[in-house]
């Protein structure tokens, strides 16, 4: 495949070469219009919260253009790691997790640590955070904790997408991609105005492959998907002062998932279905009126996800137990800022923000045949231990664990933030201040119960006594509700020495909300079915015969519940631009403090899934540099590189005593030490009138490591470190273009770097004995994409 990768680069470039090579030079066309935007190019940006431009906010900021992801090939959240410091999305086997790490900061599940606003309606659900980009306008990455303007779930940071508007761009885009492993995708798009006042745009898009991992039991590949969506966006400028603007998008997933392997393996291996399916609407009403000095701004978005995961929860041919999620989620929010609108020493904006939120889980687990004997090797020892003449035998080979969770919350926020220019009459120094004041009711709705628990108990006696037929199962109903009130303030100093550079300081709080934990219901409806077996055995049992008393079941909030996250974030930047703004440097330096720290942890060695539990606190520091040059009007280089050290402060397991596990000092796990992003473009102008009118080529490096993987960090003996290596991957494309279209050659993973996305440790019930579960990263893939953009 590598071979037949190089056969197609060559041609491209051969054919690019050979093409310029038969006219003689000529001066460009004034029509020629491709150069200035993809050297020079424009991307709008503003911001209906900050008071400071985009450009020179005393925070870290990335803003990625449309030629930075088409360069790229970033066609959804996972792959913008490409051009951020410290920004880190891995994947872990499906669309149904999206983690987001920025700075050492980030959660594998529950709440998300980095809030995703598109069109500046939020998403509330990781679940809704992998989607198919297409025109996008803009993408910025705010890092560090933005609670003061952004609320709950901003400890990390903030994603703002912005797609194009049909008032600004009119035309038509169509696309259509193939590659290796059955990749193929295709998009369309068109814009246009429907009078000088009103825009309409239309998109849709498909994409599929074959798989890259295979399930050996099975004989087929794990993880073939298939992606499909649609996308509207009307606009209307009623007046020089007033604009509305609505949108509605669809995302529809269907394909394998967890494609989990044994780290000595070269495949999966596992009997049971693993799959993921998600509908997701996201729709938005914006209105925009400019009044005289100010700007009132309203959003009101609703967001609707519906999914269905399938997981062999054993990764093994053994029918040991399995899971099928499924969720249905309304969110309604609606956000009103007023923000001043005069160019002066004070600018200042106000705000409030509701939403209500209803989730709803249906999570049946079922303990299969191997697992039921598994449950009947206590029963046994039981018996043997007080000398009871029966035996205990489950009356079924299966118990279902079926269980509903609704979490509903609901929360408000006002906030508030002021700009002062000029400070003290110093030209360029300005202070920011803002501080919001941020509530949310939460809860949780159980209903759970098993199902087929039941037990038969036959007495072992000299004279035959019919088996009598126990009924087992038990059932656990309730309701929990809880409240935060969260006050979130923020600082910051600037110091504008020219138009082109920057100092600043800041500090801000983050926070991101608690709740309930609905996976471990698994763990404690098993704790619930032994009690019920050996309360419901008692009037069956001999009076000679003295059954142990259970030890009461610890309170199921206590279980369940955790708490909200806070954090402190300082900070210490700048921004420079010099050679007439052809190299650009900037640099952050930062420390964070987490209280409270939610981590993901396996509950028992992962035979009875996840949960979430708050892990003392946790400090992460370290600098972020981004560097970018243009020598030459056609070629331009860039490198951006992070480095994040976070480590647990103060973390403990257990009581005190000899039980007692101190992880702290420890690496958090899951976000990794360095990020690193090196790459370059050229694009070469052929004389006008050849038969291709440019070549455009990009090559970049990207590396990540060192990535830990348990709280210990270390392998459950403790015998040695568990981590992922610092590890780096090459993406390369060449691009031949003439008039609307084009035709490019890419390749990822050029060199076929061999490394795992994901780890863990899991206990295997049936033996007692530890396997290591990984999800290796995707090999080599190549293709060919041609477009065409007609711009009106």
């Amino acid at each position: 495949m590598r071979n037949l990768f190089l056969v197609i680069f060559v041609f491209c470039s051969t054919f690019c070469v050979v093409a310029g090579d038969n006219e003689p030079a000529k001066e460009t066309s004034p029509d020629d219009t491709l150069k200035v935007y993809y050297l020079n190019e424009v991307v709008i940006s503003s911001s209906v919260k900050e008071t400071n431009a985009l450009k020179s906010l005393p925070t870290a900021i990335s803003v990625v253009s449309p030629k930075q992801l088409q360069d790229a090939r970033i066609e959804s959240l996972p792959r913008l790691s490409a051009f951020i410091p410290n920004f880190f999305i891995p994947s872990y086997g499906s669309k149904v997790s999206t983690p987001i790490y920025i700075r050492g900061v980030g959660a594998r599940l529950g709440s998300q640590t980095v809030s995703l606003y598109v069109d500046n309606v939020p998403s509330f659900n990781p679940s809704a955070f992998d989607f198919e980009f297409q025109d996008i306008q803009r993408i910025e990455v705010l890092r560090g904790a933005q609670g003061t303007l952004y609320g709950r779930n901003a400890i990390g940071g903030i994603v703002n997408m912005y797609t194009l508007s049909p008032l600004s761009f009119q035309g038509t885009k169509l696309m259509v991609s193939g590659g290796n492993y059955g990749q193929f995708s295709a998009k369309g798009s068109d814009y246009r105005k429907l009078s000088d006042r009103f825009g309409l745009s239309l998109a849709g898009y498909y994409k599929r492959d074959d798989g890259y991992f295979m399930n050996s039991y099975t004989g087929k590949k794990v993880d073939a998907s298939e992606n499909a969506g649609g996308r509207f966006k009307l606009e209307w400028q009623a007046s020089p002062s007033f604009k509305a603007m609505l949108f509605g998008n669809y995302d529809y997933v269907s394909g394998g998932a967890f494609p989990y392997m044994h780290e000595d393996s070269t495949a999966s291996s596992f009997n049971e279905p693993s799959s993921y399916d998600r509908h997701l609407f996201t729709n938005g009403l914006s209105l925009d009126y400019t009044g005289n000095g100010f700007t009132i701004h309203s959003t009101t978005g609703f967001q609707y996800l519906k999914d269905d995961m399938k997981m062999d929860q054993d990764y093994s041919p053994k029918s040991v137990f399995s899971i099928n999620q499924k969720q249905k989620q309304h969110s309604v929010s609606q956000e009103v800022t007023v923000k001043s609108d005069r160019r002066g020493n004070y600018r200042w904006v106000v705000g409030a923000f509701g939403f209500v939120d209803n989730r709803e889980i249906d999570t049946p687990v079922a303990l299969k045949e191997d697992m039921v004997a598994v449950l009947q090797q206590p029963l046994d020892r039981l018996m043997e231990s007080i000398g009871a003449p029966l035996r205990l035998e489950y009356a079924n080979d299966r118990i279902d664990l079926p269980g509903i969770y609704t979490k509903p919350s609901r929360g408000a926020a006002l906030f508030h933030q002021s700009t002062f220019n000029n400070l003290f009459g110093v030209e360029g120094f300005s202070a920011t201040a803002g501080i919001r004041f941020d509530y949310e009711h939460t809860g949780l709705d159980y209903f759970t119960e098993s199902d087929g628990g039941d037990i038969n108990m036959v007495f072992q006696t000299p004279m035959p006594i019919p088996p009598i037929f126990v009924e087992g199962d038990t059932l656990l109903e309730g309701s929990f509700r809880k409240d935060f009130w969260k006050i979130l303030p923020k600082f910051a100093l600037k110091y504008q020495m020219s138009p082109t550079s920057q100092v600043y300081l800041s500090a801000s709080k983050g926070y991101k909300t608690g709740g309930y934990n609905e996976q471990v219901f698994s763990d404690v409806l098993q704790g619930a079915l032994m009690e019920s077996l050996i309360r419901n055995i008692k009037p069956y049992v001999p009076g000679n015969v003295q059954l142990p008393e259970m030890p009461p079941m610890a309170p199921i909030e206590g279980q369940l519940s955790y708490d909200p996250e806070t954090s402190w974030t300082y900070e210490l930047g700048g921004r420079y631009e010099m050679l007439d703004r052809r190299f650009s440097l900037t640099y952050a330096l930062f420390y964070t403090h987490v209280n409270n720290l939610q981590i993901t942890q396996l509950a028992k060695q992962g035979t009875s899934g996840r949960t979430i539990a708050n892990a003392g606190k946790s400090d992460s520091k370290g600098f972020e540099l981004s560097l970018k040059y243009v020598p030459m009007d056609n070629l331009s280089f860039f490198a951006e590189y992070g480095f994040a050290d976070a480590r647990f402060v103060k973390y403990e397991i257990g009581e005190e005593g000899d039980d007692q596990i101190d992880y702290s000092g420890n690496h958090v796990p899951f976000a990794p030490q360095h990020t690193l992003s090196l790459g370059a473009s050229y694009i070469h102008h052929l004389p006008y009138g050849s038969f291709i009118d440019r070549v455009i080529g990009n090559i970049q490096y990207q590396g990540v490591g060192k990535i830990y993987w348990t709280e210990s960090n270390q392998n459950d003996a403790g015998t040695k470190e568990l981590y992922q290596p610092f590890y780096g991957m090459t993406n390369a494309n060449i691009a031949v273009e003439k008039g609307a279209f084009g035709l490019e050659c890419w390749v990822e993973n050029l060199f076929n770097t061999k490394y795992n996305s994901f780890l863990f440790e899991q206990n295997d019930v049936t033996t007692d004995e530890m396997n290591t579960f990984v999800q290796r990263g995707y090999p080599t893939r190549f293709g060919a994409t041609l477009r065409y953009t007609f711009n009106r």
